[in-house]
């Protein structure tokens, strides 16, 4: 949530990388206290999904670790399972003036871009001069299985919340080259074995640079649209495409583009509408209360209660919001053995719109589909099981947690001598009536499992929309069957 203006605001800081110099374990103990003192102080639900005990012996492990000289990349891995015991994936750590993505290695990363799904990797696109095909299947790199390096680099991953796989497999996908080499190596050539066919190919490449990727990413993009979009594919049938929940002034209004949509959907009297939601990483928590006013069949509750840490000033140097510093004496509140923030709309009573939609809606999410996007989500599949096959979840589990979201706004430290930026979201934003649902560290599981292959990406082929479409259809005969 609000990760594009954290991960701009962190890249500002002052202070500059140490790259190549070694910490003395008096550094290492100092920082991994500042860390351990940020998260205590900060981090809303900081054991959700691991129990307190099992925290402070991971505390106490690394803490072991850190009695000998250390550089900054080997610090940097070494307090990684603390973060991920978070199972937050809204949590940020940042080397100091680097991409997050490639925190030490700007050269000698791999040069093929992959697609992951299970534990296999398909080859689909070249970001160096390399001819291996598009469409091969990487069984090993440099001697060792795709099947173990995914099995070694998913423990080290942080985008996904509670114990989600999807939402680190896509981050995989993007960025791949760069994990590699933070968490593997960073060799000067790859031996890479794959498969045509049936057919064992080895192939020996050379590395690429940070920059030689990001122009290649560039240069694949898809043509630019609007990022809210409604269109009409036959009568009584429309697609609304929500790529985010922010903007910014320059682009459409939100607010407005629903009110016309959702006005145009009940003029032209829509039964099925497909509400597409993949890769839509959030934004403003309030726009996904909006959204729901415009689906919802009462009045309702959004959220049940947004849990923050504390109410008095950290004990660290830390940044965060001059806004959030100068309400907090009036809207955080002491709840039982709790604080909590009472200033959102969210947690009022909402009304429906008087246009709200009262068709069938079918709801498309994947790993990336993840913060405000989970919430939202999470609320319509709630409040509408109570009307079984009004509303129906295709493509893959989201990459937010169903129950709760840790975002908001975020404090932030710098550790003061491996200079790596910590980035803790404030808020946890518990969502309202979901007791109900059985998984308490899973996100959002879809009624149908659709999983795009790597030939579907070769061949611009959208099998979760296609999967949509055809449902709709059969959902059409049925109904023309009983009339």
């Amino acid at each position: 949530m609000k990760s594009i203006l954290i991960t701009t605001f962190l890249s500002l800081l002052l202070n500059q990388a140490i790259f190549g110099q070694t910490l003395t374990p008096e550094q290492l103990q100092a920082d991994f206290s500042r860390f351990r003192t940020a998260l205590n102080e900060v981090h809303p639900e900081m054991h959700r999904y691991t129990p307190k005990p099992v925290f402070d012996s991971l505390f106490t492990v690394t803490a072991a670790r850190l009695n000998q000289p250390m550089t900054q990349h080997e610090f940097y891995v070494a307090m990684t399972p603390l973060l991920v015991a978070l199972r937050d994936g809204h949590i940020k750590w940042i080397v100091a003036g680097r991409d997050e993505h490639y925190p030490f290695f700007t050269d000698k990363l791999f040069p093929l871009k992959l697609y992951f799904l299970g534990e296999k990797a398909w080859i689909v696109g070249n970001y160096g001069a390399g001819t291996v095909p598009n469409g091969a299947e990487v069984v090993a790199i440099n001697g060792k299985p795709m099947k173990q390096i995914i099995q070694s680099l998913l423990p080290n991953m942080t985008f996904a919340d509670g114990n989600r796989v999807g939402g680190k497999l896509e981050d995989l996908n993007r960025y791949f080259s760069g994990y590699y080499a933070t968490y593997i190596e960073a060799p000067n050539a790859y031996e890479v074995t794959y498969l045509v066919g049936r057919e064992a190919k080895n192939v020996t490449l050379s590395p690429v640079t940070e920059q030689t990727i990001k122009a290649y990413v560039e240069a694949h993009k898809a043509a630019p649209q609007k990022p809210f979009r409604l269109t009409f594919t036959e009568p009584k049938t429309a697609i609304m495409t929500i790529e985010r929940f922010m903007g910014d002034k320059k682009e459409q209004d939100f607010k407005q583009f629903l009110h016309n949509a959702f006005r145009e959907i009940n003029d032209k009297g829509v039964q099925h509408l497909v509400l597409d939601l993949r890769d839509n990483e959030g934004g403003e928590e309030s726009w996904g209360v909006l959204l729901y006013s415009y689906l919802a069949e009462k009045p309702f509750r959004y959220y049940d209660h947004i849990r923050v840490r504390q109410k008095k000033k950290y004990s660290f140097p830390a940044w965060t919001s001059k806004l959030y510093r100068v309400l907090k004496g009036l809207a955080v509140k002491k709840r039982e053995d709790a604080f909590v923030f009472t200033w959102h709309r969210g947690l009022g009573i909402t009304k429906p719109k008087p246009n709200a939609y009262h068709g069938k809606l079918y709801l498309l999410l994947n790993g990336n589909s993840f913060s405000v996007t989970t919430e939202f989500a999470a609320r319509v599949h709630t409040d509408q099981r109570t009307q079984p096959g009004k509303v129906t979840c295709i493509g893959q589990e989201s990459g937010g947690g169903y129950k709760v979201n840790s975002s908001g706004i975020f404090a932030i430290t710098q550790l003061p001598n491996s200079k790596i930026d910590l980035g803790i979201g404030m808020f946890g934003f518990n969502m309202a009536n979901v007791s109900a649902n059985p998984y308490s560290d899973r996100g959002i599981i879809p009624d149908h499992l659709v999983e795009p292959t790597a030939d579907d990406l070769l061949n611009q082929r959208d099998r979760v929309m296609d999967y949509a479409l055809k449902l709709i259809q059969s959902h059409k005969r049925s109904l023309s069957k009983v009339e």
